[in-house]
């Protein structure tokens, strides 16, 4: 019997196993056509001169013989992933708590990245983890979490930063209204009384939040396949797994 986690066990399905099969052979499929395959492999840059095989990844070169029964196993479940809906970023999801959020634009920008990404509805089903899963494997790591902070600069009008004052006025109808003011004094060329300036990213963070998306997205799937694969392995004891959702966060 061998031990191994239930990474170890992905890698040495995916990395070790699965390539046996020849990629002329018939069986069992994902459902997703070889084009389909060739294009995710060419998103992790790997170069693809032959058909992937029946599993969806790219056959060895010498034949090894069928896959281990286990490894079949690992994949059978991995791509029943692709029918859940289970999969979902929490509200008011705060992924980088080690950034300075003075002004708010980070959680704001947070906020609709993961807004536009579940709505298009491809990062959250079950497919794409399918695939999360599988790239990981065949890298043997997953998604790269690590991003440095934006960097934060005040509005800016021919090249000086701009300030405001926020001052109340009153409509035809004597209804009061606060209205946003220029808040600095070009006479005494310094900011007026009560100003305050406005701020922006510089530096786009998508990339930043897909990755911390996509890496707490794998750890879920991770969790799932453990608990799923437990019995059903013959020859392979999978060792305790907790899934390490914030790895950034300080140890």
């Amino acid at each position: 019997m061998r031990t191994m986690t239930i990474e170890q066990l992905l890698v040495w399905t995916y990395g070790d196993e699965l390539p046996k099969a020849d990629a002329g052979m018939s069986g069992p499929s994902d459902g997703s056509s070889n084009w389909n395959a060739i294009g995710d492999m060419l998103t992790l840059g790997t170069i693809v001169d032959k058909q992937p095989n029946r599993y969806g990844v790219v056959s060895s070169f010498l034949s090894e013989g069928e896959p281990h029964p286990d490894a079949v196993t690992v994949y059978q479940f991995v791509t029943q992933l692709q029918d859940d809906d289970g999969f979902e970023i929490g509200e008011g999801w705060l992924p980088f708590p080690e950034w300075k959020d003075e002004h708010g634009l980070i959680s704001a920008e947070v906020a609709r990245i993961v807004s536009e990404e579940v709505g298009r509805g491809g990062r959250l089903n079950g497919r794409h983890v399918v695939n999360l899963v599988r790239n990981a494997a065949i890298m043997a790591r997953g998604p790269d979490w690590r991003a440095k902070p934006p960097r934060i600069a005040p509005l800016m009008d021919h090249g000086k930063a701009r300030w405001f004052v926020d001052r109340t006025a009153k409509d035809r109808a004597g209804k009061s209204f606060t209205y946003r003011d220029n808040g600095f004094d070009e006479k005494k060329q310094r900011p007026k009384k009560g100003a305050y300036q406005e701020f922006r990213l510089v530096d786009p963070i998508r990339a930043a939040v897909v990755s911390r998306m996509e890496w707490q997205l794998w750890q879920s799937a991770l969790e799932t396949l453990y608990g799923r694969l437990a019995g059903h392995l013959t020859d392979i004891d999978l060792l305790p797994f907790a899934p390490d959702r914030f790895p950034w966060l300080p140890r």
